[in-house]
């Protein structure tokens, strides 16, 4: 698929997203897996504000809102500019003002940029990058272990299979554009984990599927995928 046409399904994502955190609450507390990620790697830190957690596709912001109320420094990149608010909004209202580092409103493919090499302690991913297509997600990921500092932390939780939309043909690889799943969707095989998430800066810590099974016996199946930079 070309880059003009990529751009059309992750505009149309961040346009879904903006729909619905502008009109419906949405997520106020954080999957448990990223709760034992978190307190297996930093609960022990001496000091937690000194710890900086990055989230890619923040959300309303449970998850950052969890981090900082542990403590942590966290910051976050969102493309939807009123999930951006919501989360501000949470944060302050908890009187979280000063573990609120930055939270930038856009696409984090560009906005990683902007932070400095080797910053962060974590970079975290709850169902996001999977919205991105494949080589994208790679890049992205790239990019992310730039941001770490030695001994950072990733932790990516995404989807592994499309079995709940079996009927919607693949538009790329591994991806489909179906309204009914809010529109672009990557799922990532097991042999694609190696390929997105691997390269000469980091260690693949952990592979983990968490699998869900509705009444009619279809299947969801997650990736919980942990990292750490070499």
């Amino acid at each position: 698929m070309n880059d003009i046409k990529n751009k059309e399904y992750i505009d149309k994502n961040l346009d879904y997203w903006e729909d619905v955190f502008s009109n419906q609450e949405w997520g106020k507390y954080p999957p448990i897996e990223l709760v034992k990620f978190i307190a297996k790697n930093f609960y022990s830190a001496p000091n937690k504000k000194n710890i900086k957690i990055l989230e890619l596709g923040s959300g309303p912001g449970p998850n950052l809102w969890f981090c900082a109320k542990e403590g942590f420094s966290v910051y976050g990149i969102e493309g939807s500019k009123s999930a951006c608010e919501l989360s501000i909004k949470r944060l302050e209202n908890d009187m979280l003002n000063d573990n609120i580092g930055e939270i930038k409103t856009g696409d984090y493919f560009e906005l990683l940029d902007e932070f400095e090499d080797d910053y962060f302690d974590a970079i975290i991913d709850v169902e996001s990058l999977y919205c991105n297509p494949f080589q994208r997600t790679k890049d992205i990921v790239t990019k992310s272990f730039k941001k770490l500092k030695s001994g950072g932390k990733m932790f990516s939780m995404t989807f592994a299979n499309k079995e709940w939309h079996s009927d919607d043909e693949d538009v790329e690889y591994h991806a489909i554009n179906s309204p009914q799943i809010r529109g672009y969707f990557r799922y990532t095989t097991r042999e694609d984990i190696e390929l997105i998430y691997k390269n000469d800066t980091n260690e693949i810590t952990s592979i983990e599927m968490l699998e869900l099974h509705s009444d009619n016996k279809v299947s969801r199946k997650e990736w919980l995928i942990e990292l750490s930079k070499i």
